[in-house]
């Protein structure tokens, strides 16, 4: 579990606790004291709850007994990261008010009005934005995108590419989730199916199962790389062996050319995939490694989780990369926390002066809820300019 969001859970509760003993056992009406009480223990459930969930997603639980558990705990951290943002609100209003009583003290019953309108304003606004979410996040889109480029063959046409990235399946996602992304992937006939990390959490042994649908797409082609989730609990070279048993060629810092029959014979293009940049031996990333071979007149699309990893391949000489990670943010306004970290964040950018195309993906880690960052299949239609 993730030591940031522990700390959070921790201050969570905290929170809450002297929430009760400070303000709520002070009251003096019972039934104002019971309904704040039991909204409290509510909120401490489920912030335990969050920690369930976050549990199962790193193999330490098995993800089918706590399912809803995990997914009421997880959603209600996205709640938690609102309200949050709800209480910075506050506290700059209560400066304000402070500011105000002293200059005009006649304004005080006026600010105290002002600070619990806001603060109940924030709570519908924390609960609203997630249900919003939660709806936002449950049905992937397909996005379709032309990429004109110089060096791609023009013979014989256009490649289509299904990118599908940060599925997430495990403690909330599961291997119904799976099926529907690639009923729709391959409802697109795409040439070549790109997996570009980040598709479970958990273990091989808990929620291999979920990948199961994997051998039903129908794409001539299916290539996988490795994303950070693969590695975090520890059981990366057991994921990359399931793929392999679902039909999925793992691209291990190494690179596969398919030839493209044409009306003026073939042509060739390289797909590169490279290990994500926090993978560890022996499946470290080795940028050189998957390089070797490749002649600089190569049409090359280079494959690898984060667009962090842009600078190396633009190094190389590759034309495009594909990329996910970032899921756009996820939950607004995150997207510019993202931006401070990633050298983009969704859709086509340049790095570098090489094409970079960012999947928001099509699941959601932590809490199961999108908010101004939807889940994607995306369709990258490759032209020749």
């Amino acid at each position: 579990m993730p030591s940031g969001i522990t700390a959070l859970l921790v201050v969570v509760l905290a929170a809450l606790f002297l929430t009760y003993r400070r303000i709520v056992a002070r009251w003096a009406s019972p039934r104002a004291r019971t309904v704040a009480t039991v909204g409290l223990s509510a909120a401490g459930l489920l912030t335990v709850a969050t920690a369930v969930g976050l549990l199962a997603g790193a193999g330490v639980l098995p993800p089918g007994p706590v399912r809803w558990i995990s997914a009421a705990g997880l959603t209600w951290l996205a709640v938690v990261f609102y309200l949050l943002i709800a209480l910075l609100i506050l506290g700059i209003a209560w400066i304000g008010v402070r500011v105000a009583v002293r200059l005009r003290p006649g304004s005080a019953d006026a600010g105290r009005r002002l600070l619990r309108t806001l603060a109940a304003a924030g709570l519908v606004v924390a609960v609203t934005t997630t249900t919003y979410g939660l709806f936002e996040a449950a049905s992937p889109r397909i996005t379709r995108t032309d990429i004109p480029l110089a060096a791609m063959p023009s013979d014989p046409g256009a490649l289509r590419i299904a990118l599908l990235t940060d599925l997430h399946v495990g403690p909330v996602r599961t291997r119904a989730f799976t099926q529907r992304v690639v009923d729709a992937t391959n409802a697109q006939e795409p040439d070549i199916v790109i997996l570009g990390g980040d598709l479970i959490d958990g273990t091989v042994d808990r929620i291999g199962d979920y990948l199961a649908p994997l051998k039903d797409l129908r794409s001539p082609f299916v290539f996988a790389v490795t994303g950070n989730h693969e590695y975090y609990a520890d059981d990366a070279r057991n994921w990359v062996q399931r793929w392999r048993e679902v039909g999925v060629r793992p691209l291990l810092n190494e690179s596969v050319r398919i030839w493209r029959d044409g009306a003026r014979g073939g042509s060739s293009i390289r797909i590169v995939g490279v290990n994500d940049r926090k993978g560890t031996p022996p499946l470290a990333p080795d940028y050189d490694a998957a390089f070797a071979g490749i002649a600089p007149e190569e049409f090359t699309i280079a494959v690898a989780h984060e667009p962090k990893q842009a600078a190396e391949f633009a190094r190389r000489g590759a034309d495009l990369q594909l990329a996910g990670h970032t899921h756009g943010g996820q939950l607004w306004p995150f997207r510019y926390l993202v931006q401070l970290d990633q050298p983009t964040i969704s859709g086509l950018e340049e790095v570098d002066g090489m094409p970079v195309y960012t999947s928001r993906g099509a699941g959601a880690w932590g809490p199961p809820v999108r908010v101004a960052a939807p889940p994607e299949i995306a369709i990258v239609n490759i032209t020749s300019r």
